[in-house]
């Protein structure tokens, strides 16, 4: 009896472990999973991936220009033409965002932005990730292309978003994300 009891837990043991293993995915197949959702959701919205940034700074609506880094930009107005400084607090909001996961699944959910800015210090790296926020690497990247007041839509890989989308193998699509100031 002890014997058939020890090899119940046993089975049980063994039946839990094994499940558990199986339904933990590797960061590789996470990251596969990121690209099809972000290839997916180009494809439902029929975006055009551009190779160059335009020279003239202007895109068409569905129009997006992928950086090196996997970052999509979408540049909707370039700015007033002041270009930020090394130093300047930047501060940013945006009208919405999405999860693009649960897009790729069918969900059209979208987060309406706080009413506050978000802010952070250029070339300071630290300043461009926080657990309480949503401040990101991937929004100093655009910096190099637009300025002040310049709206644009981003697709953020996890990799170069918050400290909550990289823990979790999360894309981002930003709408209408603006850059407030510079000072």
């Amino acid at each position: 009896m002890k014997k058939l009891i020890k090899d119940i837990v046993l089975m049980v043991v063994i039946s839990c472990v094994s499940l558990s293993c199986s339904q933990n995915k590797s960061l590789q197949e996470l990251l596969q999973e990121e690209k099809k959702a972000i290839d997916r959701f180009i494809n439902m919205n029929d975006l055009v991936i551009l190779k160059k940034y335009p020279e003239n700074g202007v895109f068409k609506e569905k129009e997006y220009f992928r950086t090196s880094d996997g970052l999509f930009i979408n540049v909707v107005d370039s700015g007033n033409g002041t270009r930020v400084q090394m130093l300047n607090d930047v501060s940013v909001r945006y009208e919405s965002m999405q999860y693009i996961k649960d897009v790729a699944k069918g969900y059209s959910t979208s987060y309406i932005a706080p009413p506050y800015p978000f802010s952070f210090v250029y070339g300071i790296p630290q300043t461009y990730s926080s657990a309480s926020t949503p401040v990101c690497q991937a929004w100093v990247i655009p910096l190099s292309f637009v300025g002040e007041e310049a709206v644009l839509n981003l697709i953020i890989p996890s990799s170069l978003g918050s400290y909550t989308n990289n823990s979790d193998i999360t894309p981002v699509f930003y709408k209408n994300l603006r850059y407030t100031r510079f000072n």
